[in-house]
């Protein structure tokens, strides 16, 4: 993995959600992601991740606090919300790709649409991530005919064609088969290994001991511990935390 910069790219300070029901799905969580860190948020289900996550692009939108990404106030009413969804790409559990689009066609659109590049452009550009996630001869396949694993790297070339600076990820594999995990999590190991700025949620212990510069723990809407992976993984002090990776990882 490679060494992140003493640069802060997302600062999200003190940052609450509470839902219109009073269900209090964030409290006070204050996470600082430098350019070039993979960070990797694991907890159990219903712990605030991917509230979280979503809160770093307002996706979800906060009750206080303020979320500061590349020198961006994502929350404020005045920030443009198309600018800040460009520097962050995003890939979600469920591929949500255009079904009666080809795989190329997927990756061409927003960069066109948003970034206003000429069509000969945008095809260059999604012919060599295709290429790069493993799936240059699926250029032209619809989703249909891909399987989970394929229509998720599709879905990773997708937001990298928007050019991010950071990928944030919502469990990007807990949709698939297992033996399908191994070809997406590659891909992401790749970009990691290339300095891409990496906020992933997710529940595959093993990626993140491997590939995070630090892991952080939410649980009950809190952020509780973060830590490098090895001192994360073997010397849990927190009780709330060794609990959690008693039920997680192999005996």
């Amino acid at each position: 993995m490679t060494k992140p910069t003493t640069e802060v790219l997302i600062d999200a300070r003190e940052v609450s959600k509470v839902y219109p029901n009073g269900t209090q799905a964030l409290t006070n969580v204050s996470l600082q992601v430098r350019r070039g860190e993979v960070v990797c948020i694991v907890g159990p289900s219903g712990s605030g991740k991917s509230t979280l996550l979503r809160t770093l692009n307002a996706m979800e939108s906060i009750t206080s606090g303020e979320v500061i990404m590349d020198g961006l106030n994502v929350h404020a009413p005045k920030t443009n919300l198309n600018e800040v969804r460009t520097h962050a790409g995003m890939v979600f559990q469920q591929f949500n790709l255009f079904p009666h689009k080809t795989a190329l066609e997927n990756v061409m659109l927003a960069p066109m649409q948003v970034l206003k590049h000429t069509l000969d452009t945008a095809r260059a550009n999604a012919e060599k991530l295709l290429a790069k996630v493993g799936l240059a001869e699926k250029a032209q396949s619809r989703p249909s005919q891909l399987s989970g694993g394929q229509q998720q790297r599709v879905a990773i070339a997708r937001a990298l064609a928007m050019q991010p600076r950071v990928m944030l990820f919502d469990e990007p594999t807990s949709a698939l088969d297992p033996e399908k995990v191994g070809e997406v999590l590659e891909v992401m190991k790749q970009l990691a290994l290339e300095g891409m700025t990496m906020v992933v949620v997710t529940h595959e212990m093993g990626f993140a001991r491997a590939v995070a510069n630090r892991v952080v723990f939410m649980d009950g809407g809190e952020l509780v511990y973060q830590d490098a992976p090895e001192a994360f993984f073997s010397n849990a002090q927190h009780e709330r935390l060794r609990s959690f990776l008693g039920q997680v990882l192999p005996h």
